[in-house]
């Protein structure tokens, strides 16, 4: 045993599950909707917020079979996607594009917003 392994103990090292072109769909669609919420809330979701937000949307998405299965470091790595993107380049390409109509329903879908 290590010096740093005395230090920091021995950790099981895992690996995102999800395929890493998906995992950047989904980090572009919650940069897009990161703008959205802030630009109607003016509050912004960061951290534990946007992780739960991440993790709900993975879990419909495998409870419809659309993804077969994914891990804690998924939900990391569509974090540090969405976090990373350009925010002004997305604000206005959902503007342009008239996209507005999407996170409501977004929402609905994850669980967030009743029906």
């Amino acid at each position: 045993m290590g010096i740093i392994d005395k230090i920091f103990g021995k950790k099981k090292i895992t690996k995102p599950l999800l395929d890493s072109k998906v995992q950047s769909f989904i980090g572009l669609e919650f940069a897009m909707y990161l703008t959205w919420v802030e630009d109607t809330t003016k509050k912004s979701i960061m951290g534990k917020e946007l992780e739960r937000r991440i993790d709900l949307f993975l879990k419909k998405e495998k409870q419809l079979g659309r993804i077969k299965d994914y891990n804690k470091d998924d939900v990391m790595m569509i974090n540090i996607l969405a976090l990373a993107s350009d925010t002004k380049n997305l604000q206005d390409t959902r503007k342009k594009n008239k996209l507005d109509y999407r996170w409501p329903k977004f929402e609905e879908h994850i669980g967030l917003k009743k029906k």
